[in-house]
C-alpha cells in the first residue's frame, strides 16, 4: 500500500495445518486462506479442531465451525461437514475457551486441562473437570500439542481421573488440553477432479468474509509439492511446483508451476464509495453506516477511499473484492502516484501484494481457480496466455478469459509459460469486473528466460524440451502481414440512442444514461473525419486470419491522456506489445497525444480461431468505460471478409458485421462454409442490482448498452410500444427497427456471434430466440444451449448452425441480454432472418472472391461449420 499500512482484518479467520500455526500467526506473508494437496489415490485423513473464541459480533457468543468439503468421495454421515437429517455433529467449538465472560449463547465447551504430568505408556490422566464426560467416549489429548496429539476412549471415570481403553501413546505435560471439541474426517481422492473447495458451513455467512474457506487440490498421481524458491517439500501454500510425472491435461505431462487463485467478492476491507446514483446530497458517512451489518463489518469510514471509478452507479460502497485474501487497489495507488499509465509499473509503485507466479520460458503453468467467496458472479483474464476450456478435450476452446460463478472452480492449464512464441516479461492476470478490478484483483505472471538463484528449475518438464527455450520472433518471416492504422480519439456527445432523452427515470430516482460527454473510440485514420459528422461509430472491429501477423500503429489524438492498444488473446511480446505498463517490463507501452505507436501481435495456429477484446491502458479506470474498446477476430486461415450487402472486401477495414469467406482449397477446410460474422460489444455500470443492497432494485441505471447503443424498454413504451409488443414496431405506419445492431442472414447460413463483455460491471447472460449452439464450439457431440453468461473482459463465441433455428425459418428473432432488467435498459436486437432468395444481403453461396469455391454445391450436401482451429 505504498506508504500507507496494510488492510488488515481485525476479525480474520484462517484454518491452518497445526503444525505451521506458530509460523503463520508470526509472518503476514504467510497468512492465505489454507490451500493442502492430495494425489489421485490418496486417503485424506483430515482432523478439525477450533481456537475461534465466543465474541458478541462473528458468532453471537456461539461459535462453532466445520469443515464441508465437495467432490470427493466420503461418507456423508460424518465427513459430510454438513450436519444435515440424521448426520452426526461434524461442528466444533473452541477446545481454547474454558470460561464466558457472558451467559448469552452456547455453554462453555468440554474442554479440560491435565493436572498430573502422564508418561507415554499411562492409561490414566487426571484433568481439571472430568465429571462433565462420559464412559464411551473418545477424547482428544494434547490438542495443542502439536507432536504430542492422540485420541483416546474413556472406559473410566473416577473423580478427575480418567481411565482409557489403551495406553498413552505420547507423554503429556501439566495444562495440556483435554476435549471433545474435534472431528475427524476421511476422504478418498478417487480421481484427478482437481480443485476441491471446502468451507465452514456452520456460521458461512459472517466467517467466509473473513477467510473460512479452503482448498484441496488433488494432484497427478505420485507428485511431490515444492518451494519455488528453494525446491524444498511444502505441504500447504497457493504458490508450488508440483513434481510429476502423470497427466495434468491434454498433452502436458510431468512437473508444472501451480497458482490456486481464490476469486472474491463480499470482501468488506476492501470496499470503495460509490456515489454516482444515490440521492443527491447524502452525506457519505451516512451512507456508510447504512452497509454496515454484521456479516459486513467494514473499516472505520476514513480508511475507505473513493472509487476510482466514479461511473459505478447506485448503492453506498462496492462489495469488495480480493484474491486469495489480498489486494492490490487502484485507489492506493492512484494516492501514491496519481499518473494512471504508470497504475501497474513496478518501478512506480513496487510488486502487488498479490500472489505472483514466477516461471521460467516454456514451464507448465497451472491455474486452480475457485470462486471462494459468495455473492455474485466474477472473470478471471490472462494476458498473453490461453487455455482449454475442458483441460482433458484436446478440441474444446482455447480462451484467455472465464466467467465463474459462487462455488465454481476451473483448472486451467497453460503449456508454456511465455504462449507459443516464448516471449519472456511480465503478464497479468486479474478479475476483470469493473469494481474488482478497481478494488485490486490482479497480479503478475513473471516470465524468465534467463535462470535465477531463487527459483528452482521444474524436472521432468511438462511440455517441450528440458531448459529454457530460445525467445522466438512474434511473427514468423512466412507470416502473412496485415497493417491497421488506428486512431484513439474524442467523440463527446455520443448518444446511444438518438431518438430517445438523455436519461430515462427508473425506480428510486436513479436514470438510464443514453449520452456520455466524455466518449472515446477507436477508429481507422480514413474513418476519422466520417465520424467526427453525424456518423455513429460502432467500435473498432479488426479482422485477421489464423497464422496472420498484425501491424496495429496507434495514433493518439485525444485531448488529454496518454493511450494504448492491447490484444490479450494474441500472442506478442509483453515487454513491447501489452499495451500496459506492467511489472517490470521496461519502457512506455503507451502513447501520448499527438504520438504513435507500433504494437505487434501474432494470431499463432495454437490457439486457433479465437477473439480477443481491445482496451486502453493508458487510463484503465475510465478510458474502457468512456468507449475506448474493440475487438480482433481471428478466422479461419486464408479467409477473406466480405461487406454482407455490398460484397466490397472489407479485409483490412472497420467493421462490427463481415461475411467470412472460407478457402476450401487449404487442408482441412474441405468441408467447411463460409459464414456470417458479428460482434456484440456490451458494457454496464449499475453497482446495486442483484446484491443485498436493501431495498431492491429491479432497473439498473446508469451506461448501459451494445455497440454504443440501447433501446430501452422505457423509451419504446413513450413511442407506443405496449409491453405485450415491445419487440414489435411500436408505430405500425412507421415501422422501425432498434438502433441497436440488426444481425442479417439466410435462412440456414451459419452465423457466429462474439460476444464481449467491453466494460462491466456485473456478469450478463446472452441469448437469442428460438436458437441453439453448442456449449463447447471446437468439440464435437457438446452439449446444446441457448443461454450462456458473460463477463466483463471476456470474449465468447456462439456459433448458430442454422439462423432460423433447426428448421431455418425466416423471420425476427429477437438476441439480448437475458437479464431481465438489462434487456429492459436496452441491450437487445433482432437476428433478422431473410429468406434465402432475398438480394438485400450477398449471399453465401457460390461467392467467393476469388476463383476458390467458397461453399459446397447443393448437390454435394449441406455444408457443415466446424470451426477446428487450423494447425
Amino acid at each position: 500500500q505504498g506508504k500507507e499500512p496494510a488492510i488488515v482484518d481485525p476479525n480474520g479467520l484462517l484454518y491452518v495445518v497445526h503444525e505451521e500455526e506458530e509460523e503463520v500467526r508470526a509472518n503476514n506473508d504467510k497468512k492465505f486462506p489454507l490451500v493442502v494437496r492430495a494425489n489421485v489415490y490418496d486417503c485424506i485423513d483430515w482432523t478439525l479442531t477450533s481456537e475461534w473464541l465466543d465474541d458478541d459480533i462473528t458468532n453471537f457468543q456461539s461459535s462453532k465451525i466445520n469443515t464441508h468439503f465437495h467432490f470427493f468421495q466420503f461418507d456423508n454421515q460424518a465427513s459430510d461437514g454438513v450436519i444435515s437429517g440424521f448426520s452426526y455433529e461434524q461442528s466444533m467449538r473452541p477446545f481454547t475457551q474454558f470460561e464466558k465472560k457472558s451467559d448469552k449463547g452456547l455453554p462453555v465447551p468440554m474442554n479440560a486441562k491435565v493436572t498430573r504430568a502422564a508418561k507415554k505408556g499411562d492409561k490414566t490422566l487426571e484433568v481439571s473437570n472430568a465429571k462433565q464426560y462420559h464412559v464411551g467416549i473418545p477424547i482428544l489429548i494434547g490438542a495443542d500439542n502439536v507432536k504430542g496429539q492422540e485420541v483416546r476412549r474413556i472406559v473410566k471415570i473416577n473423580g478427575n481421573t480418567l481411565t482409557f481403553a489403551q495406553p498413552l501413546k505420547n507423554a503429556h505435560p501439566v495444562k495440556d488440553i483435554v476435549t471433545v471439541e474435534y472431528v475427524r474426517q476421511r476422504f478418498w481422492v478417487d480421481s484427478d477432479v482437481g480443485s476441491v473447495f471446502w468451507h465452514d458451513h456452520a456460521f458461512g455467512g459472517t466467517t467466509w468474509p473473513h477467510g473460512a474457506v479452503g482448498t484441496m487440490i488433488a494432484e497427478p498421481f505420485n507428485s511431490t509439492w515444492h518451494d519455488p524458491k528453494t525446491g524444498k517439500r511444502i505441504r500447504t501454500g497457493p504458490v508450488a511446483d508440483i513434481h510429476a510425472v502423470e497427466r495434468v491435461g491434454h498433452d502436458v505431462a510431468g512437473s508444472f508451476r501451480e497458482l490456486m487463485v481464490h476469486i472474491m467478492d463480499t470482501v468488506p476491507h476492501t470496499v470503495n464509495i460509490v456515489t454516482a446514483g444515490n440521492p443527491p446530497g447524502q452525506p457519505v458517512d451516512v451512507a456508510l453506516e447504512a452497509g454496515r451489518t454484521v456479516s459486513f463489518i467494514m473499516p472505520p469510514n476514513d480508511k475507505i477511499k473513493m472509487t476510482p471509478m466514479p461511473f459505478l452507479n447506485g448503492g453506498t460502497h462496492t462489495t469488495g473484492g480480493a484474491l486469495n485474501f489480498r489486494s492490490e487497489p487502484f485507489a492506493q495507488r492512484l494516492a501514491n502516484n496519481p499518473d494512471p499509465s504508470k497504475l501497474f509499473s513496478s518501478a512506480a509503485h513496487g510488486d502487488p501484494s498479490t500472489a505472483m507466479i514466477r516461471a521460467y520460458l516454456g514451464d507448465a503453468i497451472v491455474f486452480r481457480l475457485l470462486d471462494v467467496t459468495m455473492n455474485e458472479s466474477n472473470v478471471f483474464t490472462l494476458s498473453g496466455h490461453t487455455f482449454w476450456s475442458e483441460r482433458y478435450a484436446q478440441e474444446a476452446n482455447r480462451k484467455h478469459s472465464l466467467h465463474i460463478g459462487i462455488a465454481e472452480r476451473y483448472d486451467l492449464v497453460i503449456p508454456e509459460a511465455g504462449g507459443p512464441r516464448h516471449q519472456a516479461g511480465d503478464y497479468m492476470f486479474f478479475n476483470g469486473r469493473n469494481s474488482k478490478f478497481s478494488e485490486g484483483s490482479w497480479g503478475l505472471i513473471r516470465v524468465l528466460d534467463k535462470p535465477v538463484e531463487d527459483l528452482k528449475p521444474l524436472p521432468n518438464k511438462a511440455y517441450g524440451k528440458e531448459g529454457i527455450p530460445e525467445r522466438m520472433p512474434v511473427c514468423p518471416k512466412e507470416a502473412p502481414v496485415k497493417s491497421f492504422n488506428v486512431v484513439a480519439m474524442d467523440h463527446p456527445g455520443m448518444s446511444f440512442n438518438p431518438n430517445a432523452p438523455e436519461t430515462i427515470e427508473v425506480d428510486f430516482e436513479r436514470k438510464i444514461e443514453l449520452r456520455n460527454p466524455e466518449a472515446k473510440i477507436y477508429v481507422l485514420e480514413d474513418e476519422v473525419k466520417k465520424v467526427a459528422g453525424d456518423v455513429q461509430p460502432m467500435p473498432l472491429t479488426l479482422r485477421a486470419n489464423v497464422g496472420d501477423c498484425l501491424q496495429v500503429k496507434l495514433t493518439n489524438k485525444l485531448k488529454e491522456g496518454r493511450a494504448s492498444f492491447s490484444a490479450f488473446g494474441l500472442a506478442f511480446d509483453p515487454r513491447d506489445s501489452q499495451g500496459v505498463n506492467l511489472g517490470n517490463n521496461p519502457g512506455d507501452q503507451t502513447v501520448a497525444p499527438g504520438e504513435s505507436r507500433m504494437y505487434t501481435y501474432y494470431a499463432d495456429p495454437f490457439n486457433g480461431e479465437t477473439q480477443t477484446l481491445v482496451w486502453d491502458w493508458g487510463n484503465v479506470a475510465m478510458n474502457p468505460r468512456n468507449g475506448l474498446f474493440g475487438g480482433i477476430i481471428i478466422g479461419p486461415k486464408g479467409s477473406q471478409y466480405r461487406d454482407p450487402k455490398t460484397g466490397e472486401d472489407i479485409s483490412l477495414k472497420n467493421s462490427w458485421n463481415a461475411d467470412v469467406i472460407v478457402d476450401r482449397t487449404i487442408e482441412g477446410h474441405e468441408n467447411r462454409a463460409s459464414y456470417r460474422d458479428v460482434a456484440l460489444y456490451f458494457q454496464d455500470e449499475d453497482n446495486i442490482i442483484g446484491t443485498s443492497f436493501m431495498p431492491y432494485v429491479q432497473n439498473v441505471a446508469g451506461l448501459t448498452g451494445v455497440n454504443y447503443r440501447a433501446e430501452p424498454y422505457l423509451h419504446r413504451e413513450e413511442a407506443g410500444c405496449s409491453l405485450g409488443r415491445m419487440f414489435q414496431p411500436c408505430q405500425v405506419d412507421n415501422p422501425q427497427d432498434p438502433v441497436t445492431p440488426v444481425i442479417e442472414a439466410h435462412a440456414g447460413d451459419k452465423v457466429r456471434i462474439h460476444v464481449f463483455g467491453a466494460s462491466s460491471e456485473q456478469n450478463g447472460m446472452f441469448t437469442v430466440e428460438k436458437h441453439e449452439w453448442p456449449i463447447e464450439p471446437f468439440l464435437p457431440g457438446a452439449d446444446m444451449i441457448s443461454t450462456v453468461e458473460f463477463s466483463g473482459s471476456e470474449g465468447l463465441d456462439v456459433f448458430l448452425p442454422s439462423a432460423g433455428g433447426k428448421w431455418s425459418l425466416a423471420g425476427d428473432y429477437v438476441w439480448s441480454n437475458g437479464r431481465l432488467p438489462y434487456s429492459q435498459s436496452g441491450q437487445w436486437g433482432y437476428l433478422r432472418v431473410l429468406p434465402r432468395t432475398d438480394q438485400r444481403i450477398q449471399s453465401l453461396d457460390g461467392s467467393a472472391m476469388s476463383s476458390k469455391q467458397a461453399a459446397l454445391d447443393g448437390a454435394n450436401g449441406e455444408p457443415k461449420i466446424i470451426p477446428t482451429a487450423a494447425k
